[in-house]
């Protein structure tokens, strides 16, 4: 699909040591000095996006250089076995970064800085463009968190086709069947998810103080929403108002919104622009629609995920909401607390039921017209570059089958 990110390449040189002090190195920053001291054609520039996300992945690389020293200096000499290897956090942490994913939190920072900016300057202030890089990195560390830490509490096997963080300890482990080996797994991907965001923070922890309150509220924001699907879902709550509550929290905001509001704080603007926040939930809310509709229908060779996943486990999501009202409440009433939980073949007949009850094309006519919304609200930003690529993002993301 368009914009996919191929597995990135996490080779960043080692630190040096200062007894248990760990020297950092710049690696991410946006160089404009070529080696033998003359102006770079090619600098890292925010205008110039391929770039700019070389920056982040160096900086992500950086990431877990750091994790990896720091942690080395806890191991050191210590025998090493297939299960410590297996436990690794900065490596789970790194194969699931390089399992693929399409950078879309990095790439709306930096789109919410131009846009506030209306920016063509290529030669931006080096410290302000660091800054952009590093939140931009800490976004996609804070996403690599999101993701570790629902596969445990869905219990899901695969991620980006490949086994999940828990499913990997879990494999390694003596008697890779019991059930101190599921604790094993399920702990282990929690410990990766929290240094995920421990990196996370340790890039914003510079920020002007009313940025780093917005990246702040917007980790509340994330961490309740999944709170609440994991209580919605107990509860088999699908109401519209519900689903549409948490997804917009624990998708379309984090996805979207914040990544281009904090972007734009990051360009000197005391608020985000309204028509700037308008945009990004607009497209939060098709993002969040869409992955709803991947969750159900996807096909598992694209997803990574089974068909159906999100029935299954009484996600609480927005397609399923506009399930309940179209089926006056049936759903609801099958997955209540106490019920067997759907088969494989159960839920295929669902799947079908749905359909034909027009909740897939509801589904789809609403991502259209908040896609529209978001393509109305760049009205108020000048035509041009920024414009242009704000569109095409709008596009990628709101079409799209993974």
């Amino acid at each position: 699909m368009s914009g996919r990110q191929n597995d990135v390449a996490l080779d960043a040189g080692r630190f040096g040591r200062e007894g248990l002090g760990l020297e950092r190195r710049a690696a991410g920053r946006c160089d404009t000095e070529s080696r033998d001291g003359g102006r770079r054609s090619d600098a890292c520039r925010l205008t110039d996006a391929a770039s700019f996300l070389d920056a982040v992945q160096a900086r992500l690389a950086e990431s877990l250089a750091f994790a990896a020293d720091a942690g080395g200096v806890v191991t050191a000499g210590l025998p090493s076995s297939a299960l410590v290897e297996a436990s690794s956090l900065e490596t789970l942490v790194r194969d699931l970064l390089a399992a693929g994913g399409k950078l879309v939190r990095p790439r709306l920072v930096r789109l919410g800085y131009l846009a506030a900016r209306e920016c063509t300057n290529p030669d931006d202030d080096p410290a302000t463009t660091d800054a952009v890089v590093r939140v931009a990195a800490a976004f996609e560390l804070l996403h690599l968190f999101g993701l570790l830490q629902d596969d445990v509490m869905d219990a899901s096997d695969t991620r980006r086709g490949a086994p999940t963080a828990h499913r990997q300890v879990r494999a390694a482990a003596a008697q890779p069947d019991g059930p101190d080996a599921a604790r094993l797994g399920d702990s282990v991907a929690v410990l990766a998810g929290d240094l995920a965001f421990a990196l996370a923070n340790r890039l914003v922890r510079a920020l002007p103080e009313h940025v780093a309150d917005a990246w702040d509220a917007a980790v509340v924001e994330l961490v309740t929403g999944q709170r609440l699907d994991l209580v919605f879902a107990a509860e088999a709550r699908l109401d519209e108002v519900s689903t549409r509550r948490v997804a917009h929290a624990k998708s379309g905001a984090y996805t979207v919104q914040r990544p281009l509001e904090i972007g734009a704080l990051l360009a000197g603007e005391s608020a985000p622009p309204a028509w700037l926040s308008r945009f990004g939930a607009a497209l939060g809310e098709a993002f969040a629609l869409a992955d709803d509709i991947i969750g159900l229908w996807g096909e598992p060779a694209v997803t990574g995920k089974p068909a159906g996943e999100d029935l299954r486990e009484r996600k609480p999501t927005t397609v399923l909401g506009l399930a309940d009202s179209a089926l006056d409440g049936e759903l609801t009433r099958r997955l209540a607390p106490g019920r067997e939980p759907l088969d494989e073949a159960e839920t295929h007949a669902w799947l079908q039921r749905l359909d034909a009850a027009g909740v897939r094309a509801q589904a789809v006519a609403r991502i259209a017209d908040r896609h529209a919304d978001a393509l109305d609200a760049l009205a108020a930003l000048p035509q041009g570059a920024v414009r242009d690529e704000l569109t095409r993002f709008a596009d990628e993301l709101a079409v799209r089958d993974a």
